[in-house]
């Protein structure tokens, strides 16, 4: 039985949860950017694309291009609630989703005929459903895997259609699309794909049936070892299975930097903020984290993402700030601006209340740091969390 992956989108949730509660912005360019004069654009509605307005272009551009562009904020907590109030409707239909990126989701309908029929037809269901229940307007894209599904969602069709792929069909249905319509390209080449594309360009390998029909020893020349998997990309092959969300509890914080940032030192002072929040949650619910996952979003959109283990599970600033250091330098290869940092803390356990007999002594520097961060946290307890904050010298 061939697989029935499901790609379901919200495209530009920003703009479409606030379209949902101000109905008069629909039908005009629309653009969400921070409320700052040097500020990018983060998210554009397809009016404002055909004005010529993109994200990642900075907003006086933006307003020259477009005068009648009207900015809305980033819409930072009606964004979380639509994407979980979407996920509820959604779950009905498939007890097997992977979470994308706010508003994005995969769906593994394989076996579900019996239930709801045909899988386009239960991807349909799903539009519907989202659209009445929630007024957001969604994309699908119906095929046997993950990458195939991706782009028929993402490239090929407008809210509120659906694509569907049929089995044996996704090279054809591949042919034609741009290269830049792969998912994850970024893997590729290594976060630069602006270059990247430009050489394929250069070799006139700009859409996905040309690299397919490319001897594999040629691509190499050009690629390097991930031709291969590119190819295999092309041609419609990706045997990747739609990973469930994780189990075990994790807790998540983000900010959203206004105007975007590229210094080292404001980004690693924003994150040690993150982190003092963190740490200041897993120590009130005496949670130890033994993980740090980092997202980093820079202003064209691109993601990257990262996850490295702790030494010892900790709750502790002086034993994660190191490893959320490594692990931003790690990240942070492309020097494109920052817009939104997401820090989370995985694999946690809960914080052992049984006294060892002959405790290991943290080295002294390290004690001076708990008990500074211990005493931070009885002054915000009691006089809120802006009570004190970090200054320069």
């Amino acid at each position: 039985m061939p697989r029935q992956i499901v790609c379901f989108q919200v495209p530009s949730l920003h703009i479409a949860v606030a379209r949902a509660s101000a109905p008069a912005l629909c039908r005009r360019p629309v653009a969400v950017a921070p409320p700052t004069a040097r500020a990018v654009l983060f998210e554009v509605s397809a009016e404002a694309l055909a004005e010529g307005v993109c994200a990642g272009m900075p907003l006086d551009l933006a307003r020259l291009r477009c005068p009648g562009l009207k900015i809305i904020a980033p819409q930072s907590e009606a964004v979380p609630a639509a994407h979980a109030a979407v996920l509820e409707s959604l779950r009905y239909f498939s007890p097997i989703w992977e979470p994308i990126r706010p508003g994005h989701f995969y769906l593994d309908l394989t076996g579900t005929a019996r239930l709801f029929g045909r899988a386009v037809d239960t991807a349909a269901r799903m539009e519907k459903d989202v659209l009445e229940r929630h007024h957001l307007s969604g994309v699908a894209g119906v095929a046997t895997n993950k990458l195939v599904s991706h782009i028929a969602a993402d490239a090929v069709v407008k809210p509120p259609d659906l694509c569907g792929v049929d089995p044996g069909a996704e090279k054809t249905f591949l042919a034609p699309q741009p290269v830049a319509a792969l998912p994850s390209l970024h893997r590729l080449c290594g976060g630069k794909t602006p270059d990247f594309l430009e050489m394929l360009g250069e070799l006139d390998l700009t859409t996905l049936g040309k690299v397919a029909a490319t001897p594999p020893g040629h691509l190499e020349l050009v690629v390097g070892p991930r031709s291969r998997l590119m190819q295999q990309w092309a041609a419609g092959f990706d045997p990747t299975p739609v990973w469930p969300a994780e189990r075990r509890p994790s807790l998540e914080v983000s900010y959203t930097l206004a105007p975007d940032e590229l210094d080292d030192a404001a980004l690693l002072a924003a994150l040690y903020g993150l982190l003092e929040r963190l740490c200041r949650q897993l120590r009130a619910r005496e949670r130890l984290s033994a993980g740090v996952r980092l997202d980093v979003v820079q202003s064209d959109g691109v993601e990257f993402s990262g996850r490295a283990p702790l030494a010892a599970p900790s709750h502790w600033e002086c034993d994660l700030y190191p490893v959320v250091e490594k692990l931003y330098f790690r990240l942070f290869h492309r020097r494109v601006r920052v817009r939104r940092v997401v820090l989370a803390a995985e694999k946690l356990a809960e914080q052992s209340r049984q006294f060892s007999l002959f405790p290991e002594q943290p080295p002294e520097e390290n004690l001076k740091q708990q008990r500074l961060a211990a005493a931070l946290d009885a002054v915000r307890a009691r006089f809120g969390k802006n009570a004190v904050s970090w200054g320069s010298v």
